[in-house]
């Protein structure tokens, strides 16, 4: 068993190695989409006027940087053969629309989370405040110990929200940049080629 998950492992780290980033002339990493059919590369849903592309398309861009830093620029090279010079410019701003509407989301996310960051830790500093002076006039040694547990909490949430979710936020604040700044580039599929000619394949007949 041992055996058969090195080798598995082995197998994996070769293909993982063949799949290294690669880069364009700019710097840039280099993600590439091959597109047959065209029909479902918008959403049919957008809020203003200007079209967004559909669920799948953002989830395939999405996917491919999960190896990629988040600081890492971008060109996205979109393969295919059914796509025009008028809607490259649609499916072009389409892109850059749909992850400016993200961009603005998460900013509104960071702002939210740092307002909700300082209730949590003025709340959590009142409350032990409140406990301090509780049990300094000799309160209930119950009731202290259940505020100082809600101060304790309230503090415990004041930092993962500050600390933990904020980053969070930030990265994804810096992909979306990425995203916004990604360069778009459209060229023609290259079909794939028969294994055998048209004479090899009457021979064969």
């Amino acid at each position: 068993m041992e055996k058969k998950f090195r080798e598995m492992k082995k197998n994996a780290d070769r293909q993982m190695k063949e799949r290294r980033l690669k880069r364009d002339e700019e710097g840039r990493v280099i993600l590439q989409m091959n597109v047959k059919q065209d029909d479902s590369f918008l959403s049919e849903f957008s809020e203003t006027q200007s079209s967004v592309i559909s669920e799948g398309v953002a989830e395939f861009i999405e996917n491919e940087t999960n190896a990629v830093l988040p600081h890492e620029e971008l060109t996205l090279r979109i393969k295919s053969n059914c796509i025009d010079e008028r809607e490259e410019k649609i499916y072009g701003a389409a892109i850059k629309e749909y992850y400016m509407n993200k961009y603005i989301a998460n900013e509104q996310e960071i702002k939210r989370n740092r307002i909700i960051t300082l209730i949590l830790a003025l709340s959590g500093i009142f409350a032990l405040a409140v406990q301090l002076i509780y049990s300094f006039i000799g309160g209930d040694p119950l009731w202290v110990s259940v505020m100082e547990i809600v101060a304790w909490v309230l503090l415990w949430e004041a930092t993962d929200k500050g600390l933990l979710e904020a980053r969070v936020l930030r990265v994804k604040r810096k992909r979306f940049l990425a995203f916004l700044s990604m360069k778009i580039e459209f060229l023609p599929l290259e079909t794939a080629q028969p294994a055998f000619s048209e004479e090899e394949q009457k021979l064969k007949q």
